[in-house]
């Protein structure tokens, strides 16, 4: 039987957990509840949710509608999107790339001060093999052994600079940002992350995570749509709902874009104000490469309040995977595109 290792990239966020292998991407919400038995059995989820079963218990995963909303669930213990929920999470998004027990070798991304603080525990919960049911909408659980044989935990942002000095095999390639000293700024849910490089070098002064992300305008939006609908959206639904301008509850057409336009400044001059402090003794920046699922609403605003070239990083699929696809190739660096290498 054949069992070559399979790379991958994983980015495990307060908003949404990304997976990805270079065929097939998984993105869901960073949300996890205990299934409360035959009533969630029978209910008919929401796309993007898992009801998996994991240690003898039920779990609803992903874009669940019931529940907390994940503006309550980190607001006051945050660090549950690790000790808590980060396993379940992390076994959810890799189970659709695991067949035949073939191991996995997974590069995961997370905010800098978590990393600082929860990769070693990661590292230790997810190594090894790992039984989870995966529940199929006719109610049959399939049974899954997940081996994780390498896991290597970074800071989220190093995924987009090493997708910008890596090709798509992991190959180091040379880079205009090679020698540059440059500001990787990802733009979150709950976090903004600033990571500051030096000629390809980590630096941990100006570096950290900033306690502020599109929550604070998502949260501003949720709250006028429950005001006059009475429903909060699912957190996918409402990211598609400020992309769009518009969204429909209940037959009925609400129009976002003006205080989508509002918070988003809001929320865009207060991160401005906040890399500034970041970087005030990095007078010495080059460029600031703005990334992130926010990064693209929050450009203009925060571009001429930088006191450096500021770069706006794209992706042709989705801005949230800016991170993720940068993870993959590391994982392919140290591993190799099949899985095997000298490194790691």
């Amino acid at each position: 039987m054949n069992r070559l290792p399979k790379p991958l990239g994983l980015d495990l966020g307060f908003g949404f957990t990304k997976c990805l292998d270079g065929k097939q991407t998984v993105i869901f919400q960073s949300h996890v509840r205990q299934a409360s038995g035959p009533s969630d059995a029978a209910a008919e989820q929401p796309a993007e949710t898992y009801r998996i079963a994991l240690e003898d218990k039920d779990y609803l995963v992903g874009n669940d509608t019931h529940g907390p909303s994940l503006f309550e669930n980190f607001a006051r213990r945050p660090e549950r999107l690790i000790d808590s929920y980060g396993q379940r999470l992390v076994l959810t998004a890799a189970a659709p790339f695991s067949s035949h027990e073939n191991p996995l070798h997974v590069v995961i991304g997370l905010p800098i001060s978590y990393f600082r603080q929860w990769a070693a525990l990661l590292v230790k919960q997810l190594t090894g093999y790992h039984k989870i049911g995966i529940y199929q909408a006719d109610g049959h659980c399939g049974r899954k052994n997940i081996h994780i044989r390498k896991v290597h935990v970074i800071p989220t942002p190093l995924g987009t600079y090493t997708g910008l000095i890596m090709d798509a095999d992991g190959r180091r390639q040379a880079s205009e940002y090679d020698d540059l000293k440059i500001a990787v700024v990802d733009i979150g849910f709950r976090t903004t992350d600033v990571m500051v490089m030096a000629s390809g070098r980590f630096c941990n002064r100006g570096s950290g995570t900033i306690e502020m992300g599109m929550a604070n305008g998502f949260e501003k939006i949720a709250g006028r749509l429950y005001r006059e609908s009475g429903v909060i959206p699912d957190l996918n639904r409402l990211y598609k709902a400020i992309r769009m301008g518009s969204i429909r509850i209940e037959d009925q057409e609400y129009n976002v874009t003006k205080l989508r336009d509002e918070t988003c400044r809001e929320v865009s001059l207060a991160l401005a104000d906040r890399i500034n402090y970041n970087l005030k003794d990095d007078w010495d920046i080059e460029r600031v490469l703005l990334t992130g699922g926010g990064a693209a609403d929050a450009a203009a605003t925060i571009a001429p309040l930088i006191d450096s070239e500021v770069v706006l990083i794209e992706h042709e699929q989705d801005v949230r995977l800016s991170n993720v696809q940068g993870q993959l190739r590391l994982a392919r660096h140290m591993w190799g595109a099949s899985g095997f290498c000298n490194a790691g």
